[in-house]
């Protein structure tokens, strides 16, 4: 299938359908495009890029824990501190504190750009700047370079 196809489709059903079929034809391209794709969903009503983009973050690491665990999986702890503190707060704690298992999880499946890490660099004017290096060190620290748009 086409990227540019995969890139307007709204349906997550097909998304999840299509990436199962990608899977079992060992289509590790078309699952990507159809993975990030169906992450996206989940933050496409924002008008804020980094509320979009945070909410796309979020999809992508409760999708890949449902794929571990094998049933539905939400990151519970992390909407609740989502409710209790807003977008960027949470981004700054998580720039700022330990790795979390998030972050790992991106990293391992190769999706850097879709860590906290990562937003808050792109969106670096957002936070302050103690957060700022916080992120870079830790995304230099495994080897990935800064991020940019």
């Amino acid at each position: 299938m086409d990227p540019s196809k995969i890139a307007q489709m709204a349906d997550a059903s097909a998304l999840r359908n299509l990436m199962d079929n990608a899977r079992r034809l060992e289509r590790e391209d078309i699952y990507c495009h159809a993975f990030k794709r169906l992450c996206a969903l989940e933050g496409i009503a924002y008008d804020d890029p980094l509320l979009r983009e945070f909410f796309h973050v979020l999809n992508a690491y409760e999708e890949l824990l449902t794929e571990r665990n094998g049933r539905t999986t939400k990151a519970n702890r992390t909407r609740q501190k989502l409710k209790s503190k807003g977008v960027e707060q949470c981004l700054i704690d998580w720039a700022m504190g330990p790795a979390t298992e998030g972050f790992k999880l991106l990293l391992e499946k190769g999706l850097p750009e879709l860590t906290a890490e990562y937003l808050v660099l792109k969106y670096e004017g957002r936070f302050p700047s103690r957060a700022v290096e916080a992120a870079r060190r830790r995304l230099e620290g495994v080897g990935v370079v800064q991020a940019s748009d």
